[in-house]
């Protein structure tokens, strides 16, 4: 099965249509006629052209077969008839076969000719593929983007979304490089706090996305209880404690090769377990806060828990440090 991206045009899974009626057809002429084609398609509905091979309308199997064979199908026809450019995407015709419930939509060109058709069947058989790009978008988002960019046109639009986002990751650095120089005298006695910054930032980033990730698949479920949420925090809780206490003990010890003694492994283990298992809290709480405030919590909870996370870890890190080392 190979990959559908849902923002390709229409136009190249569109179908050829091969029982189309004409529109001054009787329903005994164009009974005879789609006889004659010996169609091997799936048909679903029998759409109307013109002379000049443009939409005109759909016809009813219903109506087709049962009002009176002198009857045209121009008469029998219904005008209104639901239908996508050639440059519309996938996802705006699901959107589309979804919201009105149909089961196939005609495509038509810039001057309205038809030139095949799209159906429900196409979104079965790539349902798996629907469900990468669906995650993809979640990815996308938990970064502070989404997949609708691309509409966007121009740079300054783009700009306008994007960089609210990148802003609050400023923040956090620049806060970050904040609590560094207040905390710069244990930095400069202990040169050895300094080496496992990055170490320590990344475990904790890594960790509370994680449970943010958890936190936005629960919000995304239907029906879920109060008990099972619990329990699934729970569980969440259990884990992330096997995480901290695992990422302290190793970290510390690999510390100790650096020859800086027992304080600094000390120091860095146990901000290690305390900074993992609060940053796994926030990045655990934040989306279901934002979805309890009726906010997108996927675009939001991203950027967030990352300043977050680095702000919270840092100060921890260097206030712990300058307790026990000075």
């Amino acid at each position: 099965m190979t990959y559908c991206d849902l923002t390709l045009p229409v136009k190249a899974f569109a179908a050829p249509v091969h029982t189309t009626l004409h529109q001054d057809q009787t329903i005994e002429e164009a009974l005879v006629s789609l006889r004659r084609r010996k169609v091997d398609d799936k048909i679903i509905y029998f759409y109307v052209i013109d002379d000049n091979g443009l939409l005109q309308g759909v016809v009813p199997t219903r109506q087709l077969l049962l009002k009176e064979r002198h009857s045209t199908i121009k008469e029998i026809m219904t005008h209104s008839v639901f239908h996508l450019k050639e440059d519309q995407t996938l996802q705006e015709a699901k959107e589309l076969l979804s919201s009105h419930q149909l089961l196939a939509l005609p495509v038509v060109d810039a001057n309205s000719r038809l030139i095949g058709v799209v159906d429900v069947q196409l979104y079965l058989e790539k349902s798996f593929d629907i469900e990468k790009a669906r995650h993809s978008s979640d990815v996308f988002q938990i970064l502070g983007l989404t997949l609708e960019l691309d509409k966007q046109k121009g740079a300054w639009k783009n700009y306008r979304i994007r960089m609210p986002w990148i802003l609050c990751n400023m923040i956090g650095g620049i806060a970050c490089a904040a609590i560094s120089f207040y905390f710069q005298v244990v930095l400069a006695k202990v040169l050895l706090l300094a080496m496992f910054i990055p170490l320590i930032l990344t475990l904790s980033e890594s960790i509370s996305m994680q449970s943010m990730t958890q936190s936005l698949h629960l919000v995304r479920q239907a029906n879920i209880s109060t008990r099972q949420i619990l329990k699934r925090i729970f569980t969440e809780a259990q884990m992330v404690i096997l995480l901290a206490v695992t990422c302290g003990i190793l970290i510390g010890f690999i510390s100790l090769l650096w020859g800086g003694g027992w304080g600094p492994s000390v120091t860095i283990a146990s901000s290690l377990f305390i900074s993992i298992s609060l940053s796994a809290s926030i990045g655990a709480s934040v989306p279901l806060i934002l979805y309890a405030r009726a906010w997108d919590p996927k675009v939001a909870s991203g950027p967030v828990v990352l300043m977050m996370a680095d702000v919270l870890t840092t100060a921890i890190y260097l206030s712990l440090a300058t307790w026990l080392l000075l």
